[in-house]
């Protein structure tokens, strides 16, 4: 989950945005790849990316739009 709180410069946000991240059920290639690398057992869940590179660049666009929208207003 990310959480943008009430004085977050723009730069943070965008940061929370590219490297937001989510827990979602490890797939049994996920547990066979760890054990094999580490000799433990994986838990139920991992960690993945909450939006990839062209999630992001729809984000971006959205805002652009928004911005272009708006920037003649006072």
């Amino acid at each position: 989950m990310i959480q943008i709180n009430d004085f977050d410069l723009p730069i943070q946000v965008a940061e929370k945005i590219i490297s937001g991240a989510k827990d979602v059920p490890a797939s049994v290639l996920d547990k066979a790849a760890y054990r094999s690398f580490t000799g433990k057992e994986l838990g139920e869940t991992v960690s993945r990316d909450m939006f990839d590179l062209e999630e992001i660049k729809e984000i971006a666009g959205y805002l652009m739009v928004y911005y272009e929208s708006h920037k003649n207003e006072d």
